[in-house]
């Protein structure tokens, strides 16, 4: 299985290249991140966009698991880490629950009515395919008369079955990203976030 590292310097770099290949199929006028490690991609993507930015949640239930093993998982060396990972994703543990609490932050309130043409979903990875579906048919539902679009950072063949995502940059890869919680520029990320979403309103 692929592994690799990315700093937020070469990730901005991905994103940007991304977003000019995309920029060349179609004009984004409103990009939609996926809370919360698809804002920074967000953010960079938009250097080439240049258009409004908006974030949705996709919670999957049973994700307090995750965050209680963050602060342990920071401190495994990272071929543990990597291996943990496939481990995850070879037993399709979450392809067993489908279900997710999906909501707009709150800036939606002063844009549901805009009228947009092309908008694009980013996330950092499309595992199953359930968070991604389920963000794009509310992206759907509120904004009906758009075309809606989607890229991952990483898609992953599994996800094919319930979710076929238009644009990426890696396939099949585990990425230690600065959203990742054992990255040493993930207290940067935190910050970015926050700054950036006031707080999770954007």
């Amino acid at each position: 299985m692929n592994c690799t590292e990315l700093s937020l310097e070469n990730l901005k770099r991905v994103c940007i290249e991304a977003a000019k290949r995309i920029d060349s199929d179609r004009k984004i006028d409103l990009v939609i991140y996926v809370a919360k490690a698809g804002f920074p991609i967000a953010v960079y993507m938009n250097e080439v966009f240049e258009t409004q930015i908006l974030g949705i949640d996709a919670q999957r239930n049973g994700n307090w698991l995750k965050q209680m093993a963050g602060p342990i998982v920071k401190h495994l060396p990272s071929f543990v880490r990597n291996f943990l990972i496939s481990m995850e994703l070879k037993s399709k543990v979450h392809k067993q629950s489908s279900e997710r609490n999906v909501h707009f932050h709150e800036s939606i309130k002063k844009r549901k009515y805009c009228s947009y043409d092309n908008i694009l979903i980013v996330d950092d990875s499309v595992d199953t395919g359930h968070s991604m579906k389920l963000c794009y048919q509310e992206v759907e539902s509120q904004f009906p008369t758009s075309n809606v679009y989607s890229y991952a950072l990483n898609v992953w063949d599994q996800s094919y079955d319930i979710f076929v995502t238009d644009y990426w940059s890696y396939v099949n890869t585990i990425i230690k990203s600065p959203m990742s919680k054992d990255s040493k520029e993930y207290d940067e990320f935190c910050r970015m976030y926050d700054e950036g979403t006031q707080g999770g309103y954007i």
